[in-house]
């Protein structure tokens, strides 16, 4: 046995000692649960009897379940609104706090930061108190400029429930994305904007032609996060509405909560979160595989 093989062994032997703790901690908490999670989508049972062997039957019941689909079609919109009020506002948000106003970046940073560092139940509860149709902020906010006749009560209402914790999720998680992008924008070259701006470009045309093309790696990877948190959001919309009213705002994550812990239909609430683990990951290679290709043709756009 040479030299280099008996090193490459003990090298690999040490790789597995060492990354043996995180492998263990990946079964016990992602493998494990997503495998039982399976197995029990195959079974009707209410956590406490025996359980009923279905086999398909639950997904059989998915397929045809009108609200499950709507709640889908929701995680949809809630994630293509991420990409648009998140990412990319925060992407433009980052240019302006690097480019144009650096001297006071940091401030705002501060600011925007602030919810990301509060726990999304105290900024559920807080947006409960603002949307308040009788003492909220909102409301109060309208009839102040004038614009009394558009008060609504917008937790309550199946027109404007779901609108209203859009608005509260982009609030919430935009400050991430600033941050993220904040460094991403610092990473570009000097040079790159004297050039363009000893040929005359504006803000404007720096901002498409140079930062986004050069970061749109990270665009990419911050759009993968956001729609994956989209797919699987509960949180706010829990605090905030329960999904309701009549359903108005449920998600995903929302329905398989009262199915399991509310119905204690426990085998139908593993097999919403099966389809939805995978529809998860479809959704974001799907997402991700379409932003690369628009990424080899961002040069397009200077």
């Amino acid at each position: 046995m040479s030299a280099d093989t008996s090193f490459a062994k003990r090298s690999n032997r040490a790789a597995i000692l060492f990354l043996s703790p995180a492998l263990l901690f990946v079964f016990a908490f992602v493998a494990y649960p997503v495998a039982y999670a399976g197995w029990l989508s195959l079974f009707r049972w209410d956590g406490a009897s025996m359980p009923v062997f279905l086999g398909a039957g639950n997904f059989v019941r998915l397929a045809g379940d009108a609200i499950f689909w709507q709640a889908l079609i929701r995680n949809i919109l809630v994630a293509l609104s991420a990409i648009v009020l998140q990412v990319f506002l925060a992407l433009a948000i980052a240019y302006c706090l690097v480019r144009i106003v650096p001297a006071f970046s940091r401030i705002f940073l501060f600011f925007y930061l602030v919810p990301v560092m509060v726990s999304e139940i105290c900024i559920g509860l807080l947006w409960r108190f603002m949307y308040n149709p009788y003492f909220g902020l909102v409301n109060a906010g309208l009839s102040a400029i004038g614009l009394g006749g558009l008060k609504r009560g917008w937790l309550g209402e199946s027109e404007t429930a779901f609108t209203a914790v859009v608005v509260v999720m982009s609030f919430t998680y935009l400050g991430l994305y600033v941050l993220l992008f904040v460094a991403a924008v610092r990473n570009v070259p000097e040079s790159v904007y004297e050039a363009a701006e000893i040929d005359g470009a504006g803000d404007f045309r720096k901002f498409f032609s140079i930062t986004v093309p050069m970061v749109w790696d990270a665009v990419r990877a911050n759009s993968l996060l956001a729609i994956i948190g989209s797919l699987k959001t509960f949180s706010l919309v829990f605090v905030l509405t329960n999904g309701g009213p009549n359903h108005a705002s449920e998600v995903v994550s929302t329905y398989l909560y009262k199915m399991g812990f509310g119905s204690f239909e426990m085998g139908y609430a593993a097999a919403i979160g099966f389809a939805q683990m995978v529809l998860t990951a479809l959704g974001a290679w799907i997402a991700f595989r379409y932003m690369k290709r628009i990424g080899a043709g961002a040069g397009a756009w200077s």
